[in-house]
């Protein structure tokens, strides 16, 4: 694989943050698209990580963009489940 240690760490970086972004902005998103919002920031944040750090010159970016992708949806899932629905869109109080 072609996937160099710097893509690999902005990868791994992003995929932890996506998901912290999107539970500290889930009161401004509407409930509906929670999940959307969820899956479209951490492909937009892979492609700026995969990018700032020259991923897109390898045959291998895909693999680290989907990478991204697989481990922020995980962690957000994880860290949901681990409150018990509490961070979900429904249990947030204003």
């Amino acid at each position: 694989m072609d996937i160099s240690n710097a893509t690999a760490l902005a990868s791994a970086i992003v995929a932890l943050v996506a998901p912290a972004l999107v539970q500290a902005f889930k009161k401004y998103i509407p409930a509906d698209y929670v999940g959307l919002a969820s899956l479209g920031s951490s492909i937009i944040l892979g492609v700026i990580a995969v990018g700032a750090t020259g991923g897109f010159n390898h045959a291998t970016w895909a693999v680290a963009l989907a990478a991204v992708v697989g481990v922020a949806q995980a962690v957000y899932v994880l860290v949901n489940q681990a409150f018990g629905g509490k961070l979900s869109k429904t249990q947030i109080s204003d």
